[in-house]
């Protein structure tokens, strides 16, 4: 169940960060996390109350410091996005996104069978392929260094939110919207730049925030089952979907080694379900 659950948030995080690439590239990448984040909270209280999942403070602390890593990594991840190609962008963030929880669980005495632990080489191996990219220009080198900067947030962001006890179930997701938008609208603020999107675009916020938060359920409650490290490699192979949405919706052109690398990630991740 736990892997399955990895498998749900890698598309669903996938699906809502094209929604944030395509927001991005028309107006602040804070106004949409911003309303990304508080659609989110409207998604999450009602899953965790369906869920009758247990109110544990300590747990909803951990949400709050997760959210604001997280707003902060998803500003920056969708300022990459629009700034380069999607296909190098988001999965330089998300080789981070799945190692730093992996090293973490690995210090914690997590052990990996060693099928699984194949699955996670083939998995990192092809998230890295699928940065490929033959220019080097300025914008692809800025975009590939806000990418990791990025990764790096959303992969501590993810510690803090996962590694929680399994009674409180969504409730961490809950409260890491809720301090994501609270650290979103001081960052509009201070930033001069509107706290939502403008009325036109509004759709990707509201569609980003339901598939966003639905994802992070799905790997927070899946890492709270299995584990943290696994769950967060299963997941991060969201820039695969992010890939092949962008060249249907986009006009992206993934080239043949991203495509190995997509189809690694695909294989990785089978393996590990496997295993």
């Amino acid at each position: 169940m736990s892997l399955l659950l990895g498998v749900a948030a890698s598309v669903l995080i996938g699906i809502s960060d094209t929604f944030g690439r395509a927001s991005s590239r028309r107006a602040e990448p804070i106004s949409h996390v911003s309303m990304q984040m508080a659609v989110g909270v409207l998604v999450a209280v009602p899953v965790a109350l369906l869920l009758r999942n247990e109110i544990r403070v300590d747990d909803l602390a951990m949400g709050l410091v997760s959210g604001a890593l997280i707003a902060l990594g998803l500003s920056l991840l969708y300022r990459a996005m629009a700034e380069s190609s999607s296909a190098v962008a988001a999965p330089a963030a998300s080789v981070l996104v799945a190692l730093i929880p992996l090293i973490w669980d690995l210090l914690g005495g997590a052990e990996l069978s060693s099928l699984a632990a194949l699955g996670c080489v083939i998995a990192l191996a092809s998230l890295v392929l699928t940065t490929y990219s033959p220019t080097d220009s300025k914008t692809s080198l800025r975009g590939l260094g806000l990418a990791a900067l990025a990764g790096v947030f959303l992969g501590v962001s993810v510690i803090f939110a996962a590694d929680t006890n399994p009674d409180s179930g969504a409730w961490p997701a809950a409260s890491q919207r809720l301090a994501g938008f609270v650290a979103m609208l001081m960052l509009a603020r201070l930033r001069s730049v509107p706290a939502f999107l403008p009325p036109g675009i509004r759709r990707f916020g509201y569609l980003g925030g339901v598939a966003g938060a639905l994802g992070m359920i799905s790997w927070i409650i899946g890492a709270q089952l299995g584990e943290l490290g696994v769950v967060s490699i299963v997941a991060s192979t969201s820039p695969a979907v992010v890939a092949l949405l962008a060249t249907k919706f986009d006009e992206d052109t993934i080239r043949p080694l991203q495509a190995l690398g997509v189809a690694g990630a695909i294989a990785g991740t089978i393996l590990i379900v496997l295993s």
